[in-house]
């Protein structure tokens, strides 16, 4: 029975084709992570082999049968969430979580579960955990556009298959990473080290947009800092915005750039309120608003980053000069 006192967290689990998500997920509940856990596998094709794979004996597992969650707002989905919530037995549930196909865009699920009113009002978004292969990481920024978009929006990034590369492999895995999503936290994948979901879906670390420092300034830089496959990162150095003002801009920007903008992260002060607010955008859809702790922040800046395919250097920041939105 849905408890509207208590949102679940769903976590969404990412990631390109056969770059071990199934792993992943036998270890989180192998380990005794998965306690109060349900899951949702999405496959395509008719055999759900890793629903399978992931069977529980103390949980509920449900098998998304109908194709990719990548296109549209689902209602099958829907009704997975809500029969999983509605169950007598799931009465102490503490999380959800999906693990989607290797071609899944996770927009379409942050969509299913903001614009439904019932849901809502029953779930929160939790970690979206995309998984990197390392040995394809490179080719996969050159050539899959589904790969930018699970990398986009991840929250955090967990590399896979490393055992083989050096240091500077690694670093030089992470500056790739960075110049597409440089907020996202990373984790590498060992293969002695059988906790990296849980460390991925249960860290409390601030998001590393709110770890600026003076000395890593370039997450706010007025420029471009990344061009992997038309993709590029531009950030807006602002500090305080007229937030009515600012609504309107981040609609229309939304909506004239459509699929060309993949993600929105920023803290902001509203100039009215004096609120601090955490903004978190994945295509167009946007997730409820969050007020920070200024006692939280280990910088004084502020600022918006998007990541765009295709789209001019500094277009987005010439709109938002244009509007107007900061306070005189």
């Amino acid at each position: 029975m849905i408890n509207n006192n208590k949102r679940i967290p769903v976590h969404i689990l990412t990631g390109f084709l056969g770059s071990g998500k199934t792993t992943l997920l036998r270890e989180y509940i192998e380990q005794g992570s998965a306690h109060r856990t349900a899951f949702i596998i999405n496959e395509v094709g008719d055999i759900g082999i890793d629903h399978h794979l992931t069977q529980r004996l103390d949980g509920e597992t449900l098998l998304l049968e109908s194709g990719c969650l990548c296109c549209e707002v689902r209602n099958d989905l829907k009704a997975s969430l809500l029969a999983l919530l509605n169950q007598d037995t799931n009465e102490h549930l503490e999380q959800i979580i999906i693990e989607t196909t290797g071609l899944a865009n996770p927009a379409p699920i942050l969509a299913t579960i903001f614009n439904d009113r019932e849901l809502s009002q029953a779930v929160v978004k939790g970690k979206i955990v995309t998984t990197v292969d390392a040995l394809t990481a490179e080719q996969c920024a050159r050539d899959i556009p589904e790969w930018a978009n699970q990398l986009s929006s991840a929250d955090s990034l967990i590399f896979t298959k490393t055992e083989k590369l050096s240091e500077s492999d690694i670093h030089r895995l992470q500056n790739l990473c960075s110049a597409t999503n440089p907020f996202a936290s990373f984790y590498i994948k060992h293969p002695n080290n059988t906790a990296t979901l849980a460390q991925a879906i249960h860290s409390t670390t601030p998001p590393r947009l709110l770890q600026a420092t003076h000395e890593q300034p370039a997450y706010f830089s007025i420029r471009s800092i990344a061009n992997h496959s038309a993709i590029q990162t531009e950030a807006i150095n602002v500090e305080s915005v007229d937030w009515q003002r600012f609504s309107i801009w981040l609609s229309m920007i939304l909506y004239r750039y459509n699929d060309q903008i993949l993600r929105v992260k920023g803290i902001l002060k509203d100039s009215n309120t004096g609120n601090y607010v955490l903004l978190n955008s994945v295509r167009k859809i946007l997730a409820p608003l969050e007020i920070i702790d200024k006692e939280t922040l280990n910088s004084p800046s502020l600022g918006l980053v998007f990541i765009t395919r295709g789209l001019t250097p500094n277009d987005i920041t010439a709109s938002f000069n244009a509007f107007n939105i900061s306070p005189n």
